[in-house]
């Protein structure tokens, strides 16, 4: 039966971890060619999906259910983000644009980024799925980088035409997690 509940767990992870990579290049617009911070956020969640999946193989933690339910929502996050910047999709982390137009709608209502809350919950799910040390590296570097973009790409909104928009959109918006207020307002 662990094989089973490893499978799963892979297989999950592994559709969300593939959502992210076509979104990269099948949604998500850059002004030239990809970004050397991008580069290596995507070179090193390569690296550390596959060393998720040898610690997957390895032994399934006992809270697995926990992770199946992390990659779901993280899956129905990206999903929601997809649907939302459809028609005006956001350019690449780390890219050098200044933004024109300020997505508000769909999980954007609730935070300004939530492609980064996506990405945030699948790394939790990896490291609650494998019940390791080693497995909580990932969710921990990721997320270091994933503040960083976010933090530069606020900075291109905060000079840019935008920049008293953006100030409003920050009060009412968390950076990751939707702020309580907001949620309580709806």
């Amino acid at each position: 039966m662990h094989t089973v509940f490893s499978a799963i767990t892979g297989i999950d992870a592994a559709i969300c971890f593939s959502a992210f990579c076509w979104g990269v290049r099948g949604h998500f617009r850059s002004t030239g060619a990809m970004p050397l911070g991008m580069q290596v956020t995507s070179g090193l969640s390569m690296m550390l999906f596959a060393g998720f999946l040898w610690n997957l193989v390895h032994g399934l933690g006992a809270a697995w259910f926990l992770s199946i339910a992390l990659f779901t929502a993280s899956l129905g996050v990206f999903a929601a983000a997809i649907l939302a910047s459809r028609r005006t999709p956001p350019t690449l982390a780390y890219d050098n644009d200044s933004p024109n137009f300020l997505l508000n709608h769909g999980p954007y209502r609730y935070v300004r980024h939530p492609f980064y809350l996506a990405y945030v919950l699948f790394w939790l799910g990896t490291a609650i799925a494998v019940h390791s040390l080693a497995g909580w590296v990932a969710p921990v570097l990721m997320t270091a980088l994933y503040i960083d973009a976010a933090s530069r790409e606020e900075r291109k909104f905060a000079s840019s035409e935008l920049a008293t928009a953006y100030a409003a959109y920050r009060a009412r918006a968390g950076m990751f997690w939707p702020r309580p207020l907001a949620l309580l307002a709806d």
